[in-house]
């Protein structure tokens, strides 16, 4: 419950909901992935779960210029993953603990051989809950896509990542080839979620229970989000929210 609201970025040119991450040069001796180095069977079934279209395109975009490595199998909107896959990578955008409860459910899937949650951050609360529900994996949405691939393959070969150290908010927005940082009005992951979970109708303390927040903090980040879209009230925002293709499959108006 310790998340502060992130800074504005004024440096950052990118939209926000840019799917395409800027990547330095690996050491050669990193240039040999995960799969090549263990040996593990390729390319890896990946199953990409969220409630929202734009986020699992998002992803799936990522995923794309990798076919020798990884091959999405199934993007599913708003329910559970029903295809044979090595790893069901559900995306926390809007919704985190709604988005846990859907991966304990695919634990019972005996078709599916590891459950990932891709998330911007991870308090401890969060990677407890993952940890407790025998979730393989928590990959961060701030790394590149090279990393989330590679963390996708050693997760596949049974190690397991990110379930230790909390993670923190990462200062990019969510995957989408449609809006710009000019329709966003630049706003942070943080804050595009809550414009997200606004578009639902959700009450304040609705949205810090979904996000592991406090209330108050849900406010700044309301306040803030207003202010750069230049809104007045939450019928304004959830206009906003659906001109930017957030818009879930089905209208979670509770949490979970």
């Amino acid at each position: 419950m310790s998340d502060h609201p992130p800074p504005a970025d004024s440096t950052d040119s990118r939209s926000p909901l840019d799917p395409h991450h800027d990547e330095p040069p690996r050491p050669p001796f990193l240039q040999q992935h995960a799969s090549q180095r263990i040996g593990i069977e390729q390319p890896l079934r990946i199953s990409v779960i969220n409630d929202y279209e734009v986020i699992v395109s998002g992803v799936t975009a990522m995923l794309r210029p990798y076919p020798e490595r990884v091959r999405v199998v199934e993007t599913d909107v708003g329910g559970l993953p029903t295809e044979r896959a090595d790893v069901a990578l559900f995306d926390t955008f809007g919704g985190q603990r709604s988005i846990v409860t859907r991966a304990r459910q695919t634990m019972a899937n005996a078709d599916i051989g590891h459950v990932v949650l891709y998330t911007w951050s991870a308090d401890a609360d969060l990677l407890a809950i993952a940890r407790a529900s025998g979730l393989s994996g928590v990959l961060s949405k701030g790394a590149p896509a090279t990393e989330l691939v590679d963390g996708l393959e050693r997760i596949a070969n049974g190690e397991r990542v990110g379930l230790d150290a909390p993670l923190r908010l990462a200062h990019r927005g969510p995957q989408s080839p449609h809006a710009t940082a000019a329709e966003t009005g630049n706003l942070t992951p943080r804050e595009l979620e809550v414009l997200a979970m606004l578009g639902l109708g959700l009450s304040n303390r609705d949205i810090a229970e979904e996000l592991f927040l406090g209330v108050e903090t849900v406010r700044t980040y309301v306040r803030q989000v207003y202010q750069k879209l230049g809104v007045k009230n939450r019928t304004q925002a959830a206009v906003r929210a659906r001109v930017l293709g957030l818009e879930p499959a089905s209208e979670r108006r509770t949490a979970s």
